[in-house]
């Protein structure tokens, strides 16, 4: 699978890097912008972007629901983490703009090796189909 990880931290980019490379194809970028940009001119789209957003900051939301109105998108796979544990609703309301699923970072990499393992066992359905908040680990 073709995995894009958005995310500043450099040292977390290079750990998610490291612990998925050998059975996927991953690209890290640091913002959103230059991730989008990258895609647009690659052939293919990525079969998963996962980034962090910030639940009280509107923008890291918006980006979800940009990347889900794109028609090159319309089968990725869109995965938020957030730094803290997040409550029901919270979860509730990032799938609502645009997430597939969403993890906490604290068990960000168990929780993305399990969802892949679920995504490469189950038919491919259409995303309106998919968004379900019990992908929630």
């Amino acid at each position: 699978m073709m995995l894009v990880f958005v995310n500043e931290d450099k040292e977390l980019q290079e750990n998610f890097f490291h612990t998925f490379h050998q059975t996927n194809k991953v690209f890290c970028f640091s913002e959103m912008y230059d991730a989008y940009k990258w895609i647009k001119k690659t052939p293919g789209a990525p079969d998963m972007i996962i980034s962090e957003v910030d639940i009280h900051d509107p923008s890291g939301l918006q980006s979800f629901k940009f990347l889900e109105t794109k028609s090159k998108l319309k089968n990725t796979k869109l995965v938020a983490f957030t730094p803290e544990p997040v409550e029901k609703e919270q979860i509730s309301l990032v799938i609502s703009e645009g997430a597939d699923a969403v993890f906490s970072r604290s068990s960000l990499f168990s929780d993305i090796s399990s969802y892949l393992k679920y995504l490469q066992t189950s038919e491919p359905r259409s995303k309106s189909e998919s968004k379900k908040p019990s992908e929630k680990k």
